[in-house]
């Protein structure tokens, strides 16, 4: 099933703004709860769920950004936009399975008595800056490219 429009207008323009905005939300909420172990049990899968919209919202705007590749002018950097734009679901996933991690850390460490809390915590907090910190990188550069392409000419 495709998304072509939305309410009579383009899909990709409409649910690329959900996708932008949910993925860094999600992924600082994973580097908070990562960093506050505390947290973890209350808020870890409320993060999980955002993380999880957020995947979705991001499979959507690139299936819907293809779909609309189809419909307008093919320049260098729509190509460019299209090519970048097939890089953050990889990042949305990544944020999804670390936040599953991170939620499920309090219920494992019950069951088991090693490695110390600290070293799970060194490790969740790692692996969640570097992966919050690469989605979130990658949403502003997809953003920006997609920004250029469509707004490049406008005022010439």
């Amino acid at each position: 099933m495709e998304i072509d429009t939305l309410f009579g207008l383009p899909a990709h323009p409409l649910v690329v703004h959900a996708a932008v905005v949910l993925l860094p939300i999600a992924a600082i909420g994973l580097i908070v709860v990562a960093a506050i172990p505390r947290s973890r049990k209350l808020y870890a899968p409320i993060v999980l769920g955002l993380a999880l919209v957020a995947t979705v919202a991001v499979g959507l705007a690139q299936q819907s950004g293809e779909s609309l590749e189809n419909d307008v002018k093919e320049t260098e950097l729509v190509e460019e936009h299209t090519e970048q734009g097939e890089t953050v679901l990889p990042w949305a996933i990544a944020v999804t399975v670390m936040s599953a991690l991170v939620a499920a850390e309090p219920y494992v460490r019950k069951r088991f008595d090693k490695p110390s809390p600290r070293v799970v915590t060194a490790v969740l907090v790692g692996a969640s800056l570097i992966v919050g910190i690469g989605a979130t990188y990658t949403v502003i550069e997809v953003g920006h490219s997609g920004a250029k392409s469509v707004w490049n000419d406008v005022g010439d």
